[in-house]
């Protein structure tokens, strides 16, 4: 698989994290606008996946391209809180920037799934995100090729 727009596609959420970085910090943006914001990056990612059927030949193939800097950045992700020691630079920025438009949704699905739990960890909401946004690309590939 040679397709560069797959893998322009597979890091966008890298340019959106620094994106929105930069709103939200510049403008002071939180509450209900971050989290339309975070809506809608999902609803970009459901038709990343969507078009990604047109560029792959398999269910995986798409899922490892598509989600393979999700991935990369969850490992590293991973690794520092397990560590507990967070990198300077971009080994340490990266990983959060890539994860930032998604995690305002995934903290709110995490206060759905553990209601009864009244702690909240960083790593947990990470998981969560890092869940959805290969849930939400599948879904987006399965809406354009259906069946097995």
């Amino acid at each position: 698989m040679n397709k560069p727009q797959m893998w322009i596609v597979a890091i966008s959420p890298f340019v959106f994290g620094y994106l929105l970085n930069y709103v939200m910090l510049e403008f002071n943006w939180y509450g209900a606008i971050i989290t339309f914001i975070s809506a809608l990056f999902y609803l970009y990612w459901f038709f990343a996946g969507r078009m990604s059927a047109n560029w792959t030949k398999s269910r995986k193939e798409s899922i490892l391209v598509g989600n393979s800097f999700a991935i990369l950045s969850y490992v590293l992700l991973m690794f520092q809180v397990v560590s507990g020691n967070f990198f300077s630079g971009i080994m340490g920025i990266a990983p959060q920037m890539f994860y930032l438009p998604a995690l305002r949704l995934a903290a709110q699905v995490e206060n759905i799934l553990l209601f009864f739990h009244p702690t909240r960890y960083l790593w947990s909401i990470y998981s969560v995100a890092f869940m959805l946004m290969i849930a939400v690309y599948y879904a987006g590939y399965l809406r354009a090729r259906p069946g097995p």
